[in-house]
């Protein structure tokens, strides 16, 4: 994003995009506090840091993304290099510029969302592309949702087998995915809050699915255009 919505149009899916990782960004920053602060126990903080390099990697990626796409790359430089500073991970100091991503996301939404017919007539510009930002959303916030629910839930119990931060997001990824728990290291919940979390999480999953089905469907009986 360059911070003007004059080079290009916006759509309902840029503005998912570029909420979610407004989210990512507070949630990330909220999430260290904590850290410092010693709220959370040893595997809470070694969970939060594997989910940074994963915050991380996206901001990377979106980063050089946006400077393939810019129509003027010096312009988006003048906000665009917050991204990339952001991206690097175990350097405290730079997560606060993920703030700015915050201030974009509102300012975008200021300037191109004055009614709801206009957010309507957005989310109606590419409203396939819509859907796939949504669903990718929408795994992102459940695995680090799922993740640390199921440690919170798991981890203290003295039978269960997930206990440690690895083990919290391999589960996370086994359920979502849908993948045989055996290869996942066989981590499965044993107290009735994790067994709620995972049918939470597969519930979810199978909507996630079942948009993504439909999705290649449509695709596939699209006819082309003559």
């Amino acid at each position: 994003m360059n911070g003007t919505t004059s080079n290009y149009t916006v759509t309902g899916a840029q503005i998912i995009v570029e909420t979610l990782f407004a989210v990512l960004a507070l949630g990330s920053i909220i999430l260290f506090g904590l850290r410092y602060a010693s709220v959370f126990g040893s595997e809470f903080q070694k969970l939060a840091l594997l989910l940074d390099y994963f915050v991380c990697i996206l901001f990377a990626t979106k980063a050089v993304w946006d400077l393939w796409r810019a129509p003027d790359k010096r312009r988006w430089l003048k906000w665009g290099w917050a991204d990339f500073a952001a991206s690097v991970p175990e350097v405290e100091a730079l997560r606060a510029l993920r703030l700015l991503r915050l201030l974009l996301i509102i300012r975008v939404m200021r300037s191109t969302t004055q009614s709801v017919h206009s957010i309507a007539t957005y989310f109606n510009l590419g409203r396939t592309r819509a859907v796939v930002a949504t669903v990718f959303s929408l795994i992102v916030v459940s695995l680090v949702m799922s993740s640390f629910l199921i440690l919170g839930a798991e981890g203290s119990h003295p039978e269960a087998n997930i206990r440690t931060a690895e083990n919290a997001l391999l589960w996370a990824v086994a359920t979502l995915f849908g993948a045989e728990p055996v290869y996942f290291g066989d981590h499965y919940p044993v107290t009735m809050g994790g067994r709620l979390i995972s049918l939470w999480l597969v519930i979810v999953s199978l909507g996630l699915i079942g948009s993504l089905a439909g999705i290649i469907s449509a695709w596939i009986e699209e006819e082309p255009e003559s």
